[in-house]
């Protein structure tokens, strides 16, 4: 259970701050609100706390935060799961790894990230910072460098 609610407390800081936010948001709070509409509304307060506490953070700062949120959700997956009976538990795991699959095709829509990319030809670009891709194909011929998928890293100061 612990690496379920660790996956879950994942999900929901990836998709803090992404398009994917709004879809992450509801589907969390549905999931803690197991159909009661005020307990419902509580989570989505805590989860717009979460959006507003990760909300243009960077460097180590943002590790932080960001880490300190993951504890956070973590702990309040596996509390939901601890407090229910075997039969109920195992029912909520089922969904929560349901949710968790369904949260990580929605942070893979909503971040993929691809830095420094340089295309030439007819219909080709060339680009210097990120390009963000909500689920269209992507080839690359050839690439010089890194492609990385998550938060870009920050710049060096040097850098600009």
């Amino acid at each position: 259970m612990t690496a379920l609610a660790a996956a879950g407390s994942a999900a929901v800081v990836q998709a803090a701050g992404t398009d994917a936010w709004g879809a992450v948001r509801r589907a969390v709070a549905r999931w803690f609100g197991r159909g009661d509409p005020a307990r419902e509304r509580a989570e989505l307060a805590r989860l717009d706390r979460t959006d507003a506490n990760l909300a243009g953070t960077e460097g180590e700062l943002g590790r932080r935060l960001r880490d300190d949120e993951q504890i956070s959700w973590r702990t309040r997956f596996e509390i939901a799961l601890d407090d229910l009976d075997d039969g109920m538990r195992a029912g909520l795991a089922d969904e929560l790894r349901a949710l968790v699959d369904e949260l990580g095709d929605l942070n893979s829509r909503g971040r993929t990230v691809v830095g420094q990319v340089t295309a030439s030809g007819p219909g080709g670009q060339a680009v210097v910072g990120d390009v963000r891709n909500y689920g269209n194909p992507v080839n690359i011929a050839e690439m010089h460098g890194d492609v990385r998928f998550g938060h870009p890293s920050p710049p060096d100061p040097n850098e600009g």
